[in-house]
């Protein structure tokens, strides 16, 4: 009797199996396009990287040119590249860096004027040659002339004068670069590791 009720239950637990069969099989199939979805993705993304920061490179070469022209069109290109969704944190630090080094470079170079801060006014004497008191260095006295265009740095907070209109141009695409990545990777009101504070402050 036992044997018996034991070969009638035997075809019903497989008729179970057998219904249940083209679930699991759509299972499967769902789990497996979604690791294939997935994998798709994933290898998308990686490409758009990559062109992003091919592109990135492009700009990082252009913006360090001499060139003022040339320095403004990678400046900008920098910018617009760091509002992408690809920019991580580390990007926009090294964008930060980089705008940085170009402001460094624009206002260390010998065709740069001097700082506000340090900049003799036109009625003071140009500096004399050291060890020879009161001689005045050939060339053009070293004094804030007319011509020099004043920018407002304001990822600094101090003002640098230009020496002609391409290179002030370069400074502010520098200075909205170095804002903007500062802003992205430290806040509103986070501090850049281009932002240096005016002298005196705590």
């Amino acid at each position: 009797m036992l044997g018996t009720q034991a070969a009638a239950a035997g075809p019903e637990w497989l008729q179970y199996v057998a219904a249940f069969a083209p679930l699991s099989t759509l299972a499967a199939a769902v789990i497996a396009g979604w690791i294939a979805w997935r994998t798709l993705a994933q290898r998308r993304e990686a490409d758009r990287r990559d062109q992003w920061w091919q592109r990135t490179q492009w700009a990082i070469d252009l913006a360090m040119e001499r060139d003022f022209s040339r320095a403004v069109v990678g400046l900008i290109t920098l910018r617009h590249l760091a509002d992408s969704d690809l920019c991580t944190a580390e990007d926009y630090e090294m964008l930060d860096k980089i705008g940085g080094a170009k402001i460094d470079a624009l206002t260390l170079s010998e065709e740069s004027a001097s700082r506000s801060s340090g900049a003799p006014t036109p009625t003071q004497p140009a500096p004399s040659e050291p060890g020879i008191p009161g001689k005045v260095p050939p060339g053009p006295a070293r004094s804030v002339r007319g011509d020099l265009i004043p920018v407002d740095l304001d990822s600094r907070g101090e003002r640098v004068f230009a020496a002609s209109p391409e290179m002030a141009k370069a400074l502010a695409a520098a200075d909205r670069l170095v804002s903007f990545a500062a802003v992205r990777h430290h806040g509103p009101h986070g501090g850049g590791s281009s932002v240096r504070r005016p002298s005196g402050s705590g």
